[in-house]
Order: C-alpha cells, then structure tokens, then sequence
C-alpha cells in the first residue's frame, strides 16, 4: 500500500496546528487543576457577589480563582462576558494571558498588526506592554464569554487604561 504525502500547505499548518492544540491542552490543565484542588466548587464561585464586577458598560469579570505565590505573583482565572457590541477603549496589559472563547465572537488588535477574529472553541494569548488598540464583541445580539488565565503582581490590574 502507498504511503501518502501530506501537501506542501498541510506541512506548513502542521507546526501551527501543533502549537495550538499545546496551548488548548496547556489552558485546560491549568483550569482544570484550579478546579480540582479548590474547596469551593465552580458554581458557588460563579454565584458569589465578591468576585464579580461589572463594569459601567455591562462587561462582567467573575474571579474563579486566585493564588499568590511566594513571589508576591497573582494567578487569576477570570470567567468574562461582554454584552453585544460592547468594547474598551485602546489599553495595555503587564503581562502575557491566555484567553478561550467559551462563546460568542471577540475581535482584537494589536498596534501594528491586523484584526483577528476568534470564535468559540478557539483559544489566543494577549501580548504585555504593547498596545492593545481593538479588543471588541462585534456581534449585535449575543454575548461573548471567555475564560481568561494570567499573572500579575498581587493586587495590581491586569487591565490598563492609558
């Protein structure tokens, strides 16, 4: 039986597709872990008022979890929903996050690069210290929720507002 060869464009997606799936497989242990070792289970941290904010525009941020390190570093697990057509204004972040889009569609850029657009399922990391000029729902009528996962130092935001 002939052993087939894979076409020059899948070659070249090979390493990309590789890469993401990494991330995924990366993102989900880290979530998972959250989960497995908390005392407190996902819908009691969903439903809890203490760890929600919501914004004047109706963005909501629920921590799931929190963990500082010996170093004084903050982990964060935030759960995050925009309404539709809702975005920020152009902002920075002091680090790197990794971002699943549980559902909905975000749009984002970069200075510099072009608009990207992920759906659900799909998984990106947001830069550090570069300026984040679009991050947006786009769609009019439905929600975007995603799970975001990053460091900071303990109490700072991750989010930076020039």
């Amino acid at each position: 039986m002939p052993q087939s060869k894979l076409s020059h464009a899948a070659e070249m997606a090979a390493p990309k597709i590789e890469a993401d799936i990494k991330r995924r497989l990366f993102l989900g242990a880290m979530a998972s872990a959250a989960f497995a070792f908390s005392d407190v289970p996902l819908l009691a941290r969903i439903n809890t008022a203490d760890n929600t904010a919501v914004s004047p525009d109706g963005v909501i941020r629920t921590t799931l979890q929190n963990h500082i390190n010996s170093a004084g570093e903050e982990f964060r697990m935030v759960l995050t929903t925009y309404p539709a057509g809702v975005g920020l204004p152009t902002h920075h972040h002091p680090s790197i996050a990794h971002n699943y889009i549980l559902e909905g569609v975000a749009e984002s850029q970069y200075l510099g690069e072009e608009l990207q657009r992920f759906t659900a399922g799909e998984s990106y990391q947001d830069r550090a210290e570069t300026q984040h000029t679009i991050f947006r729902n786009p769609d009019r009528t439905s929600p975007l929720k995603y799970l975001i996962v990053y460091m900071v130092e303990k109490g700072q935001p991750y989010l930076i507002i020039p």
